[in-house]
């Protein structure tokens, strides 16, 4: 006799509206979370859809062949009370709206990063999602990739020793680059709220893998590209919006290090995390040169590589007995295998942004089921959003400045 499963969980996403860009580029919630949740339909049923105007609801349910399409998310929320989860892709300036909407009525919720456009607000939803007794988690997509997730795995395991150093740094070229004239709201800093805040998958790697909360921080932040082309007119697109950020970062476990994320960098190299410690060292570096994608109208999931990971442990004794001068131990690392247990999604290209989507929505559906907290939650966004707010302070005063988490430790 054959045991059931768990049920399948019924989703709504919010913000699902086929662009169509010019540069074959769709928003996230069509590229990524809409296709990651047909992959898992052993998990999950999408419900409904919701966008500004009816119209675009209508043609991404459609296209993804959605049974509901809505406008409103209260008028969704109201005619689908048996939802289980609510998914917040829009742009971060109305995350607040839509994610409070969904936690007065008890549904887990799936946040896009920022958690709020304010730390206040963060806490507000952080306060009644933990009052509602729901699951929450925040849309670091990356800290689900295979090689990420077995990083925090020998980290936390004592692969490298005690952490003495680090160094993350992320190049790319998302505020350089010509862009169509609809992603406008990307470069004003009223849309994003904090000055750092797409610092904020960079923070959560370094987080998630040392396993300790920032105790100070040193940070600078500029626009150094005030405009750039916009590819669908003749005109340009201006910016106030932060895209070089650089932290000096020190860990409450005494580790201390560097975090430079820079958008404006042509072929950046994307993200490269090094940790050492007093018995080894790892490292995560952004895979191989993307190649050819898909620009159908509704597809335009560009594939990005697929992150590899680096490491060596010390043999001091054999050091001592063969003494080595410290210059010929450098780059001693090879590539490291990462386990299958990583790896929860299997009909996905792993080089795709809608693979570690699905391995986080799989990581949702676990905890739901389970009854415990997925990673990362809205706690752990609020810890980042504290972190901005010191950012924003270093940046005022020129100088180093202690991270308050107010209770949250």
């Amino acid at each position: 006799m054959r045991v059931a499963g768990p049920r399948k969980l019924k989703v709504a996403v919010v913000g699902t509206g086929i662009k169509g860009s010019p540069d074959g580029r769709e928003g996230w919630a069509v590229r990524a979370h809409l296709p990651a949740l047909r992959a898992l339909s052993d998990l999950f049923e999408v419900e409904a859809v919701c966008t500004a105007r009816m119209e675009t609801a209508r043609t991404a349910a459609a296209h993804f062949s959605v049974p509901h399409a809505f406008d409103s998310v209260e008028r969704m929320l109201g005619a689908l009370p048996h939802l289980d989860i609510v998914c917040c892709s829009v742009r971060p300036l109305y995350h607040h709206a839509v994610v409070m909407a969904a936690l007065r009525t008890g549904k887990h919720v799936y946040c896009e990063q920022p958690l709020g456009i304010s730390t206040e607000q963060a806490r507000e939803m952080q306060e009644l999602a933990e009052r509602k007794g729901v699951r929450t988690v925040i849309g670091h997509q990356s800290h689900y990739e295979p090689a990420a997730l077995h990083m925090t795995e020998l980290v936390r395991g004592g692969y490298i020793g005690r952490p003495l150093a680090f160094s993350h740094s992320y190049f790319v070229a998302n505020y350089i680059t010509p862009r169509p004239s609809h992603r406008q709201w990307l470069f004003q800093s009223d849309m994003g709220g904090h000055p750092g805040y797409r610092s904020g998958h960079s923070l959560e790697r370094v987080l998630a893998v040392l396993g300790s909360d920032v105790e100070r921080i040193c940070a600078d932040m500029a626009v150094q590209v005030p405009e750039r082309r916009a590819v669908d007119t003749s005109g340009t697109i201006a910016s106030n919006q932060v895209d070089n950020m650089n932290y000096l970062l020190r860990m409450q476990n005494g580790a201390m290090g560097t975090m430079q994320t820079s958008f404006t960098a042509w072929s950046g190299t994307g993200n490269r995390f090094e940790v050492y410690g007093t018995e080894g060292m790892v490292m995560l570096a952004s895979g191989d040169t993307p190649g050819l994608w898909d620009k159908r109208r509704g597809a335009g999931d560009p594939t990005r590589g697929e992150s590899r990971l680096y490491g060596t442990r010390v043999d001091v004794e054999k050091l001592i007995a063969e003494p080595t001068a410290p210059e010929r131990l450098q780059r001693q690392f090879t590539e490291i295998d990462v386990p299958d247990h990583h790896v929860t999604v299997r009909n996905i290209d792993r080089s795709r942004a809608a693979f570690a989507v699905a391995q986080m929505w799989t990581g949702l559906a676990r905890a739901i089921h389970n009854g415990h907290e997925c990673a990362p939650s809205f706690r752990d966004k609020l810890k980042i959003h504290y972190i901005w707010d010191a950012a924003e302070q270093s940046v005022g005063t020129r100088s180093w400045v202690n991270v308050n988490y107010h209770g949250l430790n």
